[in-house]
């Protein structure tokens, strides 16, 4: 029988052996502690870990929260790092500079990413765990904000069609981890379906007269073929709405609980 190999992950980045161990948890959270335990770590430290005894199972710690602060230091720290995942083929944010102008103009420093699937998972998890907000449109790379603090943002653009989706995939487990969670929903004007198909179609006005007919048929029309450009002022609202509860997370002992939703209509 073929020995099974640890864990590997997407792309070209791997755990490292001597963190893939046994997990007596079941949760997200204990997923997500194990993830912040293996990528925290230096491969360095790991190796030499390896080399001194076998994997043993380990005792798994939550990442840390983000750091507390007295309302009197806010204007003194700096701009909160916002990350902005972007895609190339399809979900494509078509106004992207006007986003990232609007990012900084709500009072972020805005990163830009563009993931491949060659793209490291420990840079990942670099960028996205000193990062106090995420935005990304609905799709597999959202899935990153496991990387995050409890206590920080998740911005989920959710293009025509997936609201179910992003909800149910992201939006829940998102909370879960403590993390305040965010929606804009793009309006039918706003998907370049409304271009293909007209505004006032049954592909764009109910989804889910094609989502009836089976996940191939909607993941053809609303994840293959949609492109989104965001509103820039519905946007800045909830960027506005991202920093306040940045501002309100960074209470002592309250960070893990502020997580809340809200959906731009």
């Amino acid at each position: 029988m073929e020995q099974r190999k640890p864990w590997r992950a997407v792309g070209s980045s791997a755990m490292d052996p001597a963190i893939v161990v046994q997990v007596g948890g079941k949760g997200i959270q204990d997923f997500q502690a194990l993830l912040h335990q293996g990528y925290s770590r230096t491969p360095s430290a790991t190796a030499a870990a390896a080399a001194a005894q076998p994997p043993v199972p380990l005792a798994l710690a939550a990442p840390p929260s983000r750091p507390c602060l007295r309302p009197d230091d806010h204007a003194k720290v700096a701009k909160p790092k916002l990350v902005i995942f972007i895609r190339k083929q399809n979900r494509v944010l078509l106004n992207l500079p006007h986003i990232v102008t609007a990012c900084r103009r709500a009072g972020f420093a805005p990163h830009v990413m563009n993931l491949r699937r060659q793209t490291p998972l420990p840079a990942i998890h670099a960028a996205l765990s000193s990062a106090d907000a995420m935005v990304a449109v609905h799709g597999a790379a959202v899935t990153h904000f496991l990387f995050m603090r409890p206590g920080s943002v998740l911005l989920q653009i959710v293009p025509v069609g997936l609201d179910w989706a992003a909800d149910a995939f992201y939006g829940k487990p998102a909370q879960q981890l403590g993390l305040g969670y965010l929606e804009y929903k793009v309006a039918p004007e706003e998907s370049s379906l409304a271009a293909e198909y007209g505004v006032n179609s049954t592909v764009v006005r109910d989804p889910s007269v094609i989502s009836s007919r089976g996940w191939w048929e909607m993941k053809k029309v609303y994840m293959d073929r949609q492109n989104v450009t965001v509103n820039i002022k519905r946007f800045g609202e909830l960027l506005r709405s991202a920093r306040l509860h940045l501002k309100n997370a960074t209470a002592c002992g309250k960070a893990a609980s502020a997580a809340t939703t809200t959906a731009a209509r």
